[in-house]
């Protein structure tokens, strides 16, 4: 992220030398990639400037176009890209620290983001080795749910879910007359981004002026510097013509690295039922499960609650998930009080006192902040998962959730996700990344590679609800499967180390969304899919479903693009929204790192 780079990028430097990161066997930070294809330049149909972002969203917009499509009508599911409105004030709920003038400071050791790398190097291209029939078997390294298979193989079957996970698929029924890709890499799990606000994903990062932390979601949320820089996209958001276009571009900067899900598509439109998976909705694997609020838990009243518990036992369809900010903060607006509320614990009138919404295993409790042992131990014997999102997280508070102790817990489900790109990494590999290097500076010796790809895979599954279809590489799970073209002495590292250039095959439920342009005629989902310049590294990707497809999914990557171009500089929109922004289209893939 470039604010943290910039601002405290070279203090961290010093801190990590101190703590031994120049060691032989310790991942790199030199500056350039390894025999890597080199970085040169971004889209190339597109150049345009490298950001990213802190922040958190805002809410649906209540004036949309009179022609868009309206969004889903939960009244609980309000725009999980939505700024979050300030919770109702009330006497007893404690006040900011007493210096409310006093700027807030960073917490602890770490002091931001730099560039790393983990030595591992670019592998030669992939082999089609047999053009076939009935899906297709996949040869490398595979990261199997309980071991790591080397060499290995991956079969997806011709109905889009995994049939064998071996070193040799071969006596498999249909194995030996698929297509065989040897692929030369590591072949794990599609990622799975447990919390994001999609289709803020097109808008660089904001920096307030003069550069500042905050100590809660609330104040950010109410800086007109920030409400300006959302603008383009917020006067209109739950409009078709700002999110189909929107919420598409974040979908696809997250194909391109790797994620095959994501939780953070709110409004329930058909623009969206196209490529990544949505957790929210539109995921193919089942009923719509999630139930999602952007406002503070302190608002959810008694009627509210009631509805919840109905929603969590029902006898069809159940809800399974319900995903919330839980104290994104550490101080003032009441933020230290909103996991006691949540849990039934608020003494104020209308707030479900004596009712919990801590039903396991529905909680999926997003930044977590400011927990007590004995808050994180009662989200434990819930079921609870979190979802932590360090760089978001540092950016604007300077500081972030008690990660060592959420992984100390046995028995909690802890997943990574990036938030957004106003605050945020622009997408998954770089947030993990992130957190490998917060864990570095901080000692956290559990904040692995491999946990982290756990975090990002088996355990993102879980927090998501979809833990018996994705996450895994086994028998009878979709084939949701990512091909990374790095090798290392540890393949967990070779993820991590992966950008978009590196990643070389991207399969939801068996289809080819993106990846080598070497592999598009054996593996590509249809004969629209575009030619994508990613650094330099020539690819496929698939945006298109037919020139005939209805719900804009007859849109090309260049049609996306210039719709959001238009939106952020004005090109056919009223007066008053002639923003003249469009150099500040965040380009889907960073060619600076």
């Amino acid at each position: 992220m470039r604010r943290l780079r910039w601002v405290l990028g070279p203090v961290l430097v010093g801190l990590l030398l101190a703590a031994g990161c120049g060691d032989d066997d310790a991942p790199v930070d030199d500056g350039s990639r390894p025999d890597s294809n080199e970085d040169t330049g971004a889209d190339a149909d597109a150049p345009g400037p490298d950001a990213d972002a802190d922040a958190d969203a805002p809410e649906p917009d209540a004036d949309a176009d009179a022609d868009a499509p309206e969004p889903d009508a939960d009244a609980d599911d309000a725009d999980a890209d939505a700024d979050a409105p300030e919770p109702d004030a009330d006497a007893d709920a404690p006040g900011p620290d007493a210096d409310a003038d006093a700027p807030p400071e960073a917490d602890g050791g770490f002091d931001g983001y730099v560039e790393v790398h983990f030595g591992t190097t670019a592998t030669p291209p992939a082999e089609v080795l047999r053009v076939g029939t009935g899906g297709i078997v996949l040869r490398g390294v595979v990261l199997a749910p309980d071991r790591t298979i080397a060499p290995g193989e991956v079969y997806v079957g011709g109905d889009g879910n995994i049939a064998c996970v071996a070193a040799d698929c071969g006596g498999t029924p249909g194995a030996s007359t698929a297509t065989l890709v040897e692929t030369h890499g590591v072949i794990s799990p599609g990622l799975i981004d447990a919390h994001n606000h999609l289709a803020y994903n097109f808008l660089p990062e904001w920096v307030p002026e003069p550069p500042r932390l905050f100590r809660n979601r609330y104040e950010w949320a109410d800086d007109p510097q920030y409400e300006a820089h959302i603008l383009p996209y917020a006067a209109h958001r739950s409009a078709g013509t700002h999110y189909c276009p929107a919420a598409k571009w974040g979908e696809l900067r997250s194909l391109l690295h790797g994620t095959t899900t994501v939780q953070g598509q709110s409004y329930q439109q058909a623009c969206v039922n196209w490529g990544v998976r949505n957790a929210d909705h539109y995921h193919g694997l089942g009923y719509d499960h999630m139930r999602t609020t952007i406002a503070s838990v302190r608002d959810i009243t008694d009627a509210e609650a009631a509805d919840y518990v109905a929603a969590f036992s029902a006898p069809t369809n159940p809800t399974t998930r319900l995903a919330v900010h839980m104290t994104e903060g550490y101080d003032g607006s009441g933020v230290l009080e909103e996991f006691d509320s949540f849990a039934g614990r608020d003494p104020r009138p209308n707030r479900h006192a004596g009712t919990s919404l801590l039903i396991p295993p529905t909680s999926l409790l997003i930044h977590c902040l400011t927990m007590t042992p004995a808050q994180i131990e009662e989200a434990r014997a819930a079921r609870a998962s979190i979802v932590w999102s360090p760089s978001s997280n540092w950016v604007l508070y300077g500081r972030t959730a008690p990660i060592e102790e959420f992984l100390a817990t046995e028995g909690l489900t802890v997943a990574i996700a990036p938030d957004w790109t106003p605050s945020g990494e622009d997408e998954m590999l770089s947030e993990m990344r992130f957190g490998w290097l917060y864990g570095r500076a901080e000692g956290i010796e559990a904040l692995t590679p491999e946990r982290l790809w756990r975090m990002a895979t088996v355990e993102a599954a879980t927090a998501v609800g979809l833990e018996a279809r994705i996450g895994r590489l086994a028998v009878g799970y979709a084939g949701d499967v990512v091909v990374f073209g790095r090798r290392g002495p540890d393949p967990y590292a070779a993820v991590l180390d992966s950008r978009a250039a590196d990643v070389r095959l991207v399969l939801i439920g068996g289809r080819g969304m993106y990846g080598d342009a070497g592999l598009q005629a054996a593996t590509a989902w249809n004969p629209y899919c575009e030619p994508f310049d990613a650094c330099g590294a020539p690819k496929y990707v698939c945006v298109r479903e037919s020139p005939t497809a209805t719900d804009r999914r007859n849109e090309t990557l260049s049609d996306i693009r210039t719709q959001l171009y238009n939106i952020l500089e004005g090109i056919g929109y009223p007066p008053e929204e002639q923003y003249h922004r469009g150099d500040e289209l965040l380009e889907l893939v960073d060619c600076t790192r």
